[in-house]
């Protein structure tokens, strides 16, 4: 049996002060699409900021970086791809699942990135390289649940921003992205994620957890690809 769908409008003011509010009746994920919400250095807007500070659970954030142009794509079999950074952490592997989600309702073609850079003198053959290899061939395997075909690559010799923006210029339409979001009162989601919202051409969507408790941030910071 389908549950029954029900649909509220609410006009309101945006602000902080009343995503709070409505955050107290206890919803998991806080969607955001805000005009000129990523500023030219790949930061975020001080209303975004405001904005998604009010809120503790998950983020889910459609941003189009300075670069990106006036529109937001039209996704579809003959589209541009969905990219998707991967590098085998869980809030990864969530980002990899939305894309999928999209994927499979809009017919775009998907390539998941692994991003993880290593010295440049580490043989191939190392237990590293056979770690890249088992992520997608589990990310692979979450695709056919899924029933979309995906493409799959590596880059490992540099940056991840670096690696995800290269990408991003070849038929690239979005961006999908989890990331850990960092303690404290100004959204951050680290170095990668900063990276990319100043370089690449293209909108992108993050999807991250929610706001860790500070003695969780050792912990995590040194896996998420958002660092």
């Amino acid at each position: 049996r389908v549950a029954p769908l029900t649909r509220r409008r609410h006009e309101v003011q945006l602000s902080a002060e009343a995503v709070a509010k409505e955050a107290r009746k206890g919803y998991g994920m806080l969607l955001i699409g805000l005009g000129r919400g990523v500023t030219a250095k790949g930061g975020f807007s001080r209303r975004l900021n405001e904005v998604a500070g009010a809120f503790n659970g998950s983020l889910c954030l459609v941003l189009k970086p300075t670069g990106a142009g006036r529109h937001m794509p039209r996704l579809g079999p003959q589209s541009g791809r969905i990219l998707v950074p991967v590098n085998g952490t869980s809030v990864a592997r969530r980002g990899a699942e939305l894309a999928l989600a999209i994927a499979t309702v809009t017919g775009a073609p998907v390539k998941m990135l692994y991003v993880a850079r290593v010295g440049r003198d580490e043989p191939r053959d190392t237990v590293s390289h056979r770690r890249r290899e088992a992520v997608l061939k589990d990310i692979v395997a979450l695709a056919d649940r899924y029933g979309v075909e995906i493409e799959t690559a590596i880059r490992s010799r540099a940056a991840a921003a670096d690696a995800i923006a290269r990408q991003a210029g070849r038929s690239v339409a979005l961006i999908v992205m989890g990331v850990a979001r960092r303690p404290g009162d100004e959204l951050i989601f680290g170095e990668t994620t900063s990276g990319v919202l100043q370089h690449c051409p293209c909108p992108v969507l993050l999807i991250s957890d929610s706001r860790q408790p500070r003695d969780d941030e050792d912990r995590e910071a040194g896996r998420s690809i958002s660092g």
